[in-house]
């Protein structure tokens, strides 16, 4: 849902004129757009409030090359994945059932059958089954998709092809190979999620083109796509590189008190610039990577606990943004934020200069047009037009 491919390169260059020595940190790193881009220029330190995006960042920068191929592992997992496979489908055969016709009827078929589905959050007995899986040491743990996920984000034959490769990744030997598997394993299921972008609703087939969006989504395959996420996931870098690098997985501006980061040059920070809390955009993919049978509310299914930031609450936006300035000033390394002019701190009736001058000697603003994500565009633009700027701040 970020800016952060398009503002990569222009970052990369800000803190290449820098010449700083030293790692840069990226404290909101999300998918790693700047870490990938700083292959050729400097050794980094991701950080995420999101743990499935740890999982990729250490599966693409860090690490020695990879000595296995994708189908070496497909060999590997597939006897594990087939076994709890038939498993799932012998639980679920009677809604299996009841899936294949409702995707194989008509419109009002297939919304009739979604809004029947039992789920965590809508059912007693589905939060029982949970509990017992979240308490199995076998194979019946392997069931979160199918419980929390199916027939809304994902269809049940998918859910259960989610769990039962997941059962195949964690009784693995080879834990050299985990975050890679894992990485492929969120990033296949990304390719099918049915919503629009994000993960904060699902798409319900509520015209033709929704309904034909679905059964088409909905007939592919889970382990399929998990195969071909095996050969995109690919390490970034040269394996000197990687080996240099760290990954964080918490708060951004804890990290930056804490005072445990070395070897640090420059710091990124891209926070957050609206007051949508984004944690609720990436729930589903946060509760599968963590596999912790959560409890779970709303139409999106959503959990209680996501993570929140005060850089997306107008009362703590301008605090948090002091917080930043005042930690990283105290590292004596430069401090480089991207933040576009309708930002929430905007709103706040402040600047991120006005801010950053009370820490640091000199600010060197830069600006960019952008197109920034509208959310999902439930209405309107999927895109719109704005400025990002470029703030390097020098000690």
């Amino acid at each position: 849902m970020g800016t952060k491919r398009h503002m990569a390169d222009h970052v990369r260059d800000a803190i290449a004129e820098l010449n700083a020595e030293g790692r840069v940190v990226d404290l909101f790193s999300g998918m790693g757009s700047v870490a990938e881009s700083l292959q050729e220029t400097a050794s980094v330190v991701t950080n995420d409030a999101m743990s499935f995006t740890a999982a990729l960042s250490r599966a693409r920068f860090t690490g020695s090359d990879r000595s296995t191929t994708s189908a070496e592992v497909i060999e590997r997992l597939l006897p594990g994945y087939e076994a709890r496979l038939r498993e799932l489908e012998s639980t679920y055969a009677i809604e299996l059932k009841s899936e294949a016709a409702a995707l194989n009827g008509s419109r009002t078929d297939l919304l009739d059958y979604m809004d029947k589905a039992q789920h965590v959050g809508n059912s007693a007995a589905h939060r029982r089954s949970a509990k017992v899986a979240a308490e199995s040491s076998g194979s019946d743990h392997y069931e979160l998709a199918s419980l929390y996920f199916s027939a809304g984000y994902l269809s049940l034959r998918q859910a259960i092809e989610l769990d039962a490769t997941r059962a195949a990744i964690d009784t693995d030997s080879h834990l050299e190979d985990r975050d890679w598997m894992l990485a492929a394993w969120i990033a296949g299921a990304s390719v099918l999620i049915n919503a629009p972008g994000h993960t904060a609703q699902y798409l319900r087939p509520n015209s033709n083109s929704a309904h034909t969006r679905i059964v088409r989504t909905w007939s592919r395959s889970i382990w399929d796509e998990f195969s071909s996420a095996l050969d995109t996931v690919s390490q970034v870098g040269s394996e000197a590189w990687r080996q240099r690098n760290s990954v964080y997985v918490g708060d951004a501006l804890d990290l930056v008190s804490a005072g445990e980061l070395r070897d640090i040059g420059t710091v990124y920070a891209d926070p957050p610039y609206t007051k949508d809390q984004y944690s609720r955009y990436y729930h589903v993919y946060e509760t599968l990577y963590r596999y912790d049978f959560p409890d779970s509310s709303g139409v999106g299914r959503n959990r209680s606990d996501r993570f929140t930031t005060g850089f997306s609450l107008k009362t703590a936006v301008v605090s948090s943004f002091h917080d930043l300035c005042r930690n990283v000033s105290r590292m004596r390394v430069p401090l480089v934020i991207s933040y576009p002019s309708s930002g929430l701190l905007g709103e706040a009736g402040i600047t991120v200069s006005e801010i950053a001058l009370q820490y640091f000697e000199k600010v060197k603003t830069q600006s960019y047009e952008a197109n920034h994500s509208t959310m999902g565009a439930s209405t309107g633009a999927s895109k719109k037009s704005a400025t990002e700027n470029l703030y390097v701040c020098l000690v």
